[in-house]
């Protein structure tokens, strides 16, 4: 279980650290996926942590809690994207439905995987 957990924190870790430094020079989009500065800060706290949780925590529990949560976050966020009160963080339709995505994959492996 904790390999697999442990890996998955460290592949979002790295996309969204790369995603959230990547959105400082782009402008207000990137790929089609809207952003600005606050969401470029949120990718790179929670990509950041999951680099952290996947490979320099001595806790594997970390990585696994790590999953449950942020990908609960992430569906709530991409849920909540739909009804348009993420303004703030620049989402599009693109955001909402690669947040659901996410979400459920990091959700599904924290709370599932058990290898």
């Amino acid at each position: 279980m904790k390999g697999t957990q442990k890996l998955l924190a460290q592949i979002v870790g790295v996309v969204l650290t790369l995603v959230g430094v990547a959105g400082f020079f782009m402008g207000d989009s990137l790929l089609g996926f809207g952003i600005n500065t606050l969401h470029n800060v949120v990718h790179l706290v929670t990509g950041l942590l999951g680099l952290w949780v996947g490979f320099f925590s001595s806790e594997d529990d970390y990585a696994v809690n790590y999953n449950k949560w942020l990908g609960l976050v992430y569906v709530l966020v991409g849920v909540v994207g739909f009804f348009g009160v993420l303004t703030f963080l620049n989402v599009n339709a693109a955001d909402n439905y690669l947040h659901l995505v996410l979400g459920a994959v990091l959700a599904g492996v924290g709370f599932f995987v058990k290898e």
